[in-house]
């Protein structure tokens, strides 16, 4: 069903986004193709959160279950980024026309993955039934028993995924969400201005006129930096980074140290520089750097920056231990997980049509419309092995990187790695830290993210 039905998901998706975007502002209703009212757009808040109520009586046979419902009312609350929101929008007005024998009326709010995890657990039972996490979250959510266990009857969706995604949704020997998108960091560049970006060497030797800097990165996010330390052999919780008996030594060791090494060198690169991501774009655009390392979060805007002149490749090789080496960067996976409220919040029917909604935004073909509406690279397997093939450059370079990239850790103690690994690289860059007291950091990170007793 995935490919037969694409282009016609496609075309629908595109008619119920531009009747949604109509209405997304204000108070109203929504109404479908035939001009008839198919839900009320309520503003609830000045944040923009709106309650669509109706059903909507079309088949568009998206769902891996074709079950129409057995006519129940059913009030649900989901969270999305605030860049998906119409697109989420339309996926679950194509969900009510699947499950047609039921009404819905969904709270749909606007809450990125990068901070959902902290939001739920600030309270659980107000949590979203259903959002988008990264999987790096899982570790907190699955500790503070704030996720339910993914139902049986959708682990095949979840085997049919790539290993790294499938890992992702995984603690201990249970499945806590369904993954969706799968991410690492690559290069932009303004092709008009580079054209060699096979090598740090090569970027930062280029002669080109009106730059101020051939190569922008964030040096003081440790998501980025550590692409170092991985490249120099370095293994955060063993190899499948999931090993909590791995820390001894992990960080303290030469490996390291030679990583530190390099870092502290390209503070003397004066065609490289360090650029906060709010800068990121702007510099692009303005022409003043000519190429930067980040993720697919900033295709949109890097897209407007570069217009024409917008570009993509793998990661660079570096110059470490005296060979040339491909950078190995974090890779992330974003997933659907439903809350674990109480009985006195949410009964059991309600819990399993929450879980039958997070399949469902999960699906193959709803990974088929982010891959070509938001040109996220999918993690179901038959997808993902096509994407090479999609024509779509971005995604292409995700999947080729994906063989030099790194799953991020989601154990709980990786909460304790973020800011003081970005806080020691980004000294060591600047020449803020004498290689004598390499050691010692170090150490001190490794013992932040050893299990508490």
């Amino acid at each position: 069903m995935k490919k037969n039905s694409f282009k016609i998901i496609t075309a629908l998706l595109t008619v119920v986004l531009a009747l949604s975007a109509t209405a997304c502002n204000k108070k109203g209703e929504l109404k479908n193709e035939n001009g008839e009212v198919i839900a009320e757009l309520l503003d609830l808040t000045n944040e923009g959160v709106y309650l669509a109520t109706g059903t909507v009586n079309r088949n568009a046979g998206t769902a891996d279950d074709n079950d129409p419902g057995d006519g129940t009312n059913y009030r649900l609350r989901v969270w999305c980024a605030e860049e998906d929101y119409d697109m989420i929008s339309a996926m679950l007005k194509t969900y009510e026309g699947i499950r047609n024998q039921n009404t819905y009326t969904w709270v749909l709010e606007r809450v990125g993955e990068d901070t959902a995890a902290s939001k739920v657990l600030q309270d659980v039972s107000a949590a979203a039934d259903v959002f988008s996490f990264a999987n790096d979250q899982l570790g907190s959510l699955t500790n503070n028993s704030a996720l339910k266990r993914i139902d049986s009857k959708y682990h095949a969706q979840i085997e049919a995924q790539i290993g790294v995604a499938a890992q992702a949704s995984t603690s201990g020997s249970d499945y806590y969400a369904i993954p969706y998108s799968y991410e690492n960091c690559f290069l932009y560049y303004n092709k008009s201005k580079i054209t060699d970006v096979s090598s740090f060497d090569a970027i930062l030797h280029a002669s080109i006129p009106g730059v101020t800097y051939n190569l922008g990165i964030d040096m003081s996010d440790s998501y980025y930096t550590t692409m170092f330390l991985y490249t120099a052999g370095v293994q955060i919780f063993g190899p499948n980074g999931n090993d909590t008996s791995k820390i001894e030594g992990s960080l303290n060791n030469d490996q390291a140290k030679a990583a530190c090494a390099y870092i502290k060198s390209l503070y003397n690169e004066k065609k490289l520089t360090s650029v906060d991501k709010i800068d990121q774009a702007p510099a692009l655009k303005n022409g003043k750097i000519a190429a930067m390392i980040s993720g697919p979060h900033m295709i949109s805007s890097f897209k407007a920056s570069l217009g024409e002149n917008f570009a993509v490749a793998m990661l660079p090789k570096v110059s470490l231990g005296g060979e040339q080496k491909q950078l190995i960067s974090f890779a992330g996976v974003k997933m659907y997980g439903v809350s674990n409220k109480d009985q006195s919040v949410r009964d059991n029917k309600t819990s399993e049509e929450a879980m039958r909604v997070a399949a469902f935004l999960a699906n193959a073909d709803n990974q088929s419309i982010r891959l070509e509406e938001r040109e996220f690279c999918p993690t179901d397997q038959e997808l993902f092995d096509a994407a090479l093939e999609s024509g779509i450059d971005t995604v292409k370079t995700v999947v080729s990187q994906s063989k030099y990239a790194k799953l991020k850790p989601g154990l709980i103690e990786m909460g304790n790695y973020w800011e003081p690994m970005g806080s020691l690289l980004n000294s060591v860059y600047r020449n803020l830290k004498d290689e004598s007291t390499w050691a010692t950091e170090l150490k001190k990170i490794e013992d932040k993210i050893k299990p508490q007793a």
